[in-house]
């Protein structure tokens, strides 16, 4: 366990350090622009801040995937900043990265050529890692390929892959808008598991545990109380269970932190432009003692995250590529050669045009949905947003014309133009079922 009175001490002296002016001030190189050779030989450029004292430690800053540029982490360097630390911020690399592509091992090897950059611009005796979120996957890898890194600190690491994690969150965001029902299983978890079956979910299945275990530099874990992105209750505890032999190891929980530890108004569905008080403090107290373990248990409750399961045959990308490419020729090009051609009853052509605009519109909702982040999917009535209500509605209507026009084929003169919005109707159903547009 950690000495916490003495590191307590310590901490606050480092903290008054970094902010009261000292007896005999020494005055700190102004910050500066730096460009080091990353993974592959590609141009990285990034800024150093400098403590307006003596630097006590210095650090470089990784950030999560919602990082681009060092001004994404602009809050989090002057925080270091203030707190006598020296630290570097760069742009992400543009070539390699993207939200379909990316390797964990190539940022890693980004993160060490920019410690040993930090060392050679700024001559600090120990240099440290933090990452957030993707960053806190990517800060103990770079720490387990080098001893040029002294320490690590990550913010709302999971400790889980990727699409579980981002599942769990997306559930959050759709409750916090008061949604129920299937579209809670349609978005963030059968949408999701398409995106990872579809090959659009780069690393969704990245497991940190065996790299905490290999891990030999001190390290601090935290997550704020109020971070609905992390699975922060179930992560905290596969940290501390990947960690147990490590000797120089802590798990804090921040009070009142949201994701990545920012302030937030709105119980962490927010994002305040500061960090949340109390965090500076932790890190503080870490960076005067970190020797030995501490780690704390979550003191309040989350919904637990969910398994995904791999697709199964009739949910692969074949399959649903297939059942949409039915649905399209039976609806669209049925409809349209029943009304070219005459063809077909009203109940037909009332078929093909329902069916068009169900499919239509449930595709358009799933990628706006998947792009927006579940987020501004318009009023809410009855536990579900106005645009899948309208899909919902389509979808049942889209059934009750294929019944109607299945009654009316006893008629022979009916029979013509109506068999292909029969057909596609066929598959509509089993396939509006899988996606929730027939179930409350």
């Amino acid at each position: 366990m950690l000495p916490w009175g003495k590191s307590r001490l310590a901490a606050a002296i480092l903290v008054l350090g970094s902010v009261l002016p000292t007896a005999q001030p020494v005055s700190a190189p102004p910050s500066g622009d730096v460009s080091f050779a990353g993974s592959g030989g590609i141009t990285l450029h990034g800024t150093v801040f400098r403590p307006d004292g003596p630097a006590k430690s210095a650090i470089v800053l990784q950030g999560g995937s919602d990082w681009r540029t060092r001004d994404n982490l602009r809050v989090q360097a002057e925080m270091f900043r203030r707190l006598g630390v020296t630290t570097l911020v760069y742009d992400r690399r543009t070539s390699g990265y993207s939200k379909t592509q990316r390797d964990y091992g190539v940022l890693a090897d980004d993160l060490v050529s920019a410690v040993r950059a930090l060392r050679a611009h700024s001559g600090a005796a120990e240099v440290g890692v933090w990452g957030v979120s993707e960053g806190a996957w990517v800060a103990p890898l770079a720490a387990t390929r080098t001893a040029d890194i002294s320490y690590v600190i990550t913010v709302g690491g999971s400790g889980m892959g990727g699409a579980r994690q981002t599942s769990w969150y997306w559930g959050n965001v759709l409750r916090h808008q008061g949604i129920s029902g299937s579209l809670l299983t349609t978005l963030p978890v059968r949408g999701t598991r398409f995106a990872v079956g579809a090959g659009l979910f780069p690393e969704a299945g990245y497991d940190p545990v065996p790299v905490l275990r290999r891990l030999k530099q001190p390290i601090l874990a935290l997550w704020g109380d109020l971070d609905i992105n992390h699975v922060p209750v179930e992560s905290s505890r596969i940290f501390a269970e990947a960690l147990a032999q490590h000797p120089n190891h802590t798990i804090r929980f921040i009070a009142g932190g949201g994701p990545d530890l920012y302030s937030t108004s709105d119980a962490g569905f927010d994002r305040l432009s500061r960090v949340v008080p109390g965090y500076p403090a932790a890190v503080a107290d870490w960076l005067a003692d970190r020797q030995g373990v501490h780690v704390e248990t979550a003191a309040f409750a989350q919904r637990p995250s969910e398994a995904l399961p791999p697709l199964a045959w009739w949910e692969s990308v074949a399959a649903q590529g297939i059942a949409l490419a039915l649905l399209l020729a039976g609806f669209v090009v049925g409809g349209v050669v029943a009304l070219v051609r005459r063809r077909g009853t009203r109940s037909s052509r009332w078929l093909a045009g329902l069916g068009t605009a169900t499919v239509a519109g449930f595709v358009g909702m799933l990628g706006w949905a998947q792009m927006s982040g579940m987020k501004d999917l318009g009023p809410v009535i009855g536990g579900r947003p106005l645009p899948w209500l309208a899909v919902q509605v389509l979808a049942v209507a889209t059934v009750a014309a294929w019944a109607v026009t299945l009654a009316g084929l006893r008629k022979p003169d009916r029979r013509r133009g109506a068999i292909a919005p029969l057909a596609a109707g066929l598959v509509f159903v089993p396939w509006a079922v899988c996606w929730g547009l027939l179930l409350p």
